[in-house]
């Protein structure tokens, strides 16, 4: 664990599935991952609460401060925004502890996660906010470049938390590591992105008819994004079974 921090980078010297590649089923690393999520859920749900929910009632906070309407385009404006930051230390935090997991067979300890969170949040917050740009730019020309320009980049987070110092040309590295397997790739992020939006628009719906109460709706952001953790931990075996693939 501290070698890790030492190196800058997390070593991949556990056994992976390959994951990525040809002979692999989107349905399998589904279930694969959905097993991984449940079985980790105390510590992804520490991971992820202890970030997103003092974010987003500090940001709910300040909104009241400024009576900024929850339902006006500024409010979600930073309702987004602060996903994204929140998400930059959330993310590498997740991946982290569950590598730690697959490699020692307990995941890593709630503070060393987020403090490797911590140390790759600006880089993480750079590419995402890039894969964000990049993906809304080709959906503006049809929707279909952006699923396609998306399952080019869907691991830039694992690399971002992982590959961390070694790495500096993080989109390049996704396109070339998924080169080949991206039909695959959206085979699993597309069930997952149904599944996201759905749960977004119920849970959202909720809390409109709760009033827009503001604790509520920092309370369902931050679940929001634990159930987002499923995909982050999806995309982190696409990955590990892309390095597997490629070797």
């Amino acid at each position: 664990m501290e070698r890790d921090f030492r190196k800058g980078y997390v070593e991949i010297d556990f056994p992976v599935e390959p994951s990525g590649a040809r002979t692999a089923s989107p349905a399998a690393l589904l279930w694969r991952s959905l097993r991984l999520f449940l079985s980790n859920l105390p510590f992804v749900a520490a991971a992820t609460l202890a970030v997103f929910l003092p974010g987003k009632l500090a940001l709910q906070a300040f909104c009241a401060a400024l009576d900024i309407p929850v339902s006006s385009v500024l409010g979600y404006f930073l309702m987004t925004a602060s996903d994204l930051v929140l998400s930059a230390l959330a993310v590498p935090a997740v991946i982290y502890g569950i590598a730690m997991r697959l490699r020692t067979g307990r995941a890593g300890p709630l503070g060393e996660s987020l403090r490797w969170g911590r140390r790759q949040w600006a880089k993480a917050l750079w590419n995402m906010f890039q894969v964000e740009v990049t993906v809304l730019l080709w959906s503006l020309l049809l929707f279909i470049p952006g699923i396609v320009k998306f399952c080019g980049l869907a691991v830039v987070d694992p690399i971002v938390a992982l590959e961390a110092d070694r790495e500096r040309n993080v989109l390049e590295r996704s396109r070339r590591l998924t080169e080949g397997h991206r039909w695959r790739i959206f085979a699993v992020v597309a069930p997952l992105g149904v599944l996201d939006m759905l749960t977004s628009f119920a849970v959202l719906g909720a809390v409109e008819k709760a009033a827009y109460s503001r604790v509520l709706l920092a309370l369902a952001d931050s679940l929001l994004a634990l159930c987002a953790q499923w995909m982050t931990l999806a995309l982190l075996l696409v990955y590990l079974g892309l390095l597997r693939a490629r070797r």
